[in-house]
């Protein structure tokens, strides 16, 4: 067959897409060896000092009348000494959460506890706002941050305070648990995802010395590496990323805890999805825009995996770039058949192998029902890319935005957003791309197009008919027993305390 210059331009483009794809592929697959590497070599944590610091837990809450009960509950269990502990509620909220806090506050000051209810008139600087204006009347030595719906144990503080001996410390993240055993695909792979966040990426990069985050909540900060850093900033919508940055430029080191698990929820249906990773992916885009000119001094390699860390959700993008290219490719590759084996079999087999070893892996670890797990997350994480390119060109066009709470309601409210038609042809676009490879010859190429159609067209669907998705949101206050990420305590979801643990008197 005779060349075609259109064909080559088709196999040079995808072949670029290609390239910058492996780019995080490969910071991935790097991500995964370190934590492999480092598995058994968790660092000893240090006795709990004689002296117990002051410790000020900051709660910023907004409209969370379904969980701020169980929130302050958990908070008033701290085995600390009520001598040296602070609570502030920073309550922004416009719905019925400061009726409904009022009377658990007032049992805990009964017990001598210091409380405050903190509410404003103006949600100025959403909660980056909130926490930089609660830090002048804070007392705290040491500042745990903790969202609404986290339900934390009581012997966080002692697991986590220790780790301050060494005085470079400025922070230290625990790792997200879970409330409530998940039920529906949303769950199951918003779960997933964050699992492996922390049993990769947070492992990976905190036990090699590598740049790495706080995730907003179960983190504790040492006052003074805050003040350092500049303060809470309301300029992005990523205001822990963004504290973090600045607070790891100034030299501050960080520990990632992952014994010191606090129970939270997932997001329980589409919609609540949507909001939470519309925001991260905004917010991350924003703090790339801002921290990656300030890493100009700093050394090449932390250039580089600092801005593929923020740069994170450009993979889905780049997923779907190279569905809606791969018929056009499987027609141009018998024109260049060097050239179309370099931008077309042979990323695409390196991929899928690579998809499938991860599937090996989760399986034999886990078993069989894990390792589907990693093919659903894989493929429902494809359909993110549509809203993660419209939120991600926000952030890179636009400082700030208002900070949408992931909601905690079981039931998706309001009218589908339009988007969802974006996806749905999207998804029809990638079955059709995957068409075309197979009615020319190319059954390789129809691999990726059908994963991320398979995603975009679950994406759609679940926020049109939520199905299984409609379930309770608002899990028990309930242990994490021991064992790994899939152990959590998860229990019946009608809100009650745990059997174990009375409520506040």
């Amino acid at each position: 067959m005779s060349q075609s210059p259109l064909a080559a331009v088709v196999l040079t483009v995808v072949l670029g897409i290609w390239m910058l794809l492996l780019c995080w592929v490969y910071y991935n697959a790097f991500l995964m060896w370190l934590a492999l590497k480092h598995r058994g070599s968790a660092p000893v944590r240090p006795p709990l000092p004689t002296t117990l610091p002051r410790v000020t837990v900051q709660l910023p809450v907004f409209n969370e009348e379904a969980v701020v009960t169980r929130l302050l509950e958990a908070v008033g269990r701290l085995d600390w000494p009520v001598d040296r502990l602070e609570v502030q509620l920073l309550d922004d909220s416009t719905d019925r959460t400061p009726e409904i806090s009022a009377p658990v506050l007032e049992r805990l000051r009964a017990r001598g506890l210091a409380v405050s209810h903190a509410r404003r008139a103006v949600r100025d600087g959403y909660k980056a706002g909130a926490l930089r204006d609660a830090m002048p009347t804070s007392t705290g030595e040491f500042i745990l941050i903790l969202d609404a719906d986290f339900v934390p144990e009581p012997a966080l503080l002692r697991q986590l305070i220790p780790w301050f001996a060494d005085p470079r410390v400025g922070m230290v993240q625990g790792r997200w648990g879970r409330v409530a055993q998940p039920r529906s695909v949303i769950e199951r792979c918003a779960a997933f995802w964050i699992d492996r966040h922390f049993e990769i990426e947070q492992v990976a990069r905190s036990r090699s010395g590598q740049f790495f985050h706080f995730n907003g909540s179960a983190g504790l900060w040492r006052r003074s590496a805050i003040e350092d850093a500049g303060g809470w900033e309301a300029d992005t919508l990523a205001e822990d990323l963004d504290l973090s940055f600045r607070a790891w430029q100034r030299g501050w080191k960080f520990i990632f805890d992952n014994d010191g698990v606090v129970p939270a929820e997932v997001p329980s249906n589409m919609a609540a999805l949507r909001v939470q990773q519309g925001r991260w992916a905004r917010g991350a885009y924003q703090v790339a825009r801002k921290a990656i000119p300030r890493l100009r001094r700093a050394r090449w390699r932390d250039r580089i995996l600092v801005s593929l860390h923020l740069t994170g959700y450009t993979f889905p993008i780049l997923m779907l770039m190279l569905a809606l290219t791969s018929g056009a490719a499987a027609w141009a590759r018998p024109y260049h058949p060097l050239l179309g084996f370099l931008a077309a079999d042979l990323p695409m087999a390196g991929f899928f192998f690579g998809l499938a070893v991860q599937v090996a892996w989760q399986t034999w670890q886990k078993g069989p029902a894990r390792g589907w797990l990693e093919i659903e997350a894989s493929a429902m994480g494809t359909g993110l890319a549509p809203l993660v390119f419209k939120a991600g060109l926000s952030g890179l066009r636009t400082y700030g935005g208002e900070f949408k709470r992931t909601p905690k309601s079981a039931r998706a409210t309001g009218q589908a957003p339009a988007i969802v038609f974006v996806e749905a042809g999207l998804g029809l676009a990638s079955f059709g791309n995957a068409a075309w490879a197979l009615a020319l010859g190319n059954p390789l190429m129809m691999l990726l197009p059908i994963m991320v159609g398979s995603g975009l067209i679950a994406f759609a669907w679940r926020t049109i008919w939520p199905g299984e998705d409609m379930v309770p949101a608002v899990g028990p206050a309930g242990r994490v027993r021991p064992g790994g990420p899939q152990d959590h305590a998860l229990v019946p979801t009608a809100y009650r305390p745990h059997p174990n643990e009375a409520p506040i008197e």
